[in-house]
């Protein structure tokens, strides 16, 4: 099934070969869910992984769900795990540690050759790109124009924060964090961030709080690695009630004053112009997307 950047309010990492792990993300409701064959995966575990994530791809493919691979990108299991993934039914590739502009545009070369070799559809599969280091958050402008393929780019926020230092939180997270967001925005690319640490998923409260304010930062949606945290996510980023009817309220008012030829006017006690109208169609699209 295609990722639609629209649709990624949760993206839920899920160790690759891990069934139970597994079926649990498919009874949940997670937007994207990320089979990983990084972090969660020992050395000596990879090969096996890898196997288990061709076939749990495409169970999850055929469920009518959006799945990724978050792979390694180390240049001795890159190819393999590039080799082993990329088939179709595939959604998404999930690649950390990204530096560069040069290293996510390899990256889609060696996606493309795949595709060509499989007879699969060119430029199918889509990137979610995950930045952890200093020199990633200074390059993230570049990486955001890297690829075609780019449809979510957000801070991997543990790995960060151990190579600049610091404590993971809205200090130390707020820069790298909005850095990202206007270089995916500026990109056309779906921002995916909050401002807190992915492993906290019992305190039900302050993950919840970080969700919100990442809303209003103008994220929209998060990595996670629990299903406490999905179904948090999905409900904080998806539009209010009060949010869709004013948005159909400035909807209605922007076609009564177009027949007038107003381009801007006053509406419930505020100045209703261009960029207004614009978020009011986002809010719209947001909430017919999350309805479907």
């Amino acid at each position: 099934m295609k990722l639609d950047p629209d649709r990624c309010r949760s993206l839920l990492f899920v160790p690759a070969g891990n069934k139970r792990f597994v079926n649990s993300a498919m009874r949940g409701h997670a937007d994207v869910i990320q089979l990983d064959l990084e972090d969660a995966i020992a050395p000596s575990q990879k090969q096996a992984a890898r196997e288990s994530a061709r076939m749990e791809l495409e169970t999850i493919d055929a469920a009518g769900r959006v799945v990724s691979v978050r792979v390694n990108v180390d240049d001795s299991l890159l190819a393999a795990d590039l080799e082993g993934v990329v088939h179709p039914g595939l959604s998404a590739l999930t690649i950390p540690k990204v530096e560069s502009s040069e290293m996510l545009a390899a990256i889609d070369q060696q996606v493309s050759r795949l595709e060509s070799k499989r007879s699969m559809p060119s430029g199918e599969i889509q990137l979610i790109a995950q930045i952890e280091s200093s020199k990633g958050i200074l390059n993230v402008r570049e990486i955001a124009h890297a690829s075609p393929r780019l449809a979510a780019l957000g801070i991997g926020m543990e790995d960060l924060i151990a190579n600049v230092g610091g404590t993971v939180g809205p200090d130390a997270l707020y820069f790298p964090a909005m850095q990202t967001l206007y270089a995916a925005r500026e990109a056309g690319v779906t921002p995916i961030g909050y401002l807190g640490s992915i492993t906290v998923y019992k305190d039900i409260k302050l993950f919840r709080e970080w969700a919100m304010r990442a809303k209003a930062l103008g994220f929209d949606g998060g990595f996670c690695i629990h299903p406490n945290q999905v179904a948090i996510l999905n409900d904080s980023f998806r539009p209010t009630p009060e949010e869709v009817d004013a948005a159909q309220g400035i909807g209605n008012a922007v076609e009564q004053h177009k027949e007038a030829g107003i381009g801007a006017f006053s509406h419930d006690g505020k100045m209703v112009d261009a960029p207004v109208v614009e978020r009011a169609r986002r809010v719209l699209r947001l909430h017919q997307s999350y309805s479907l």
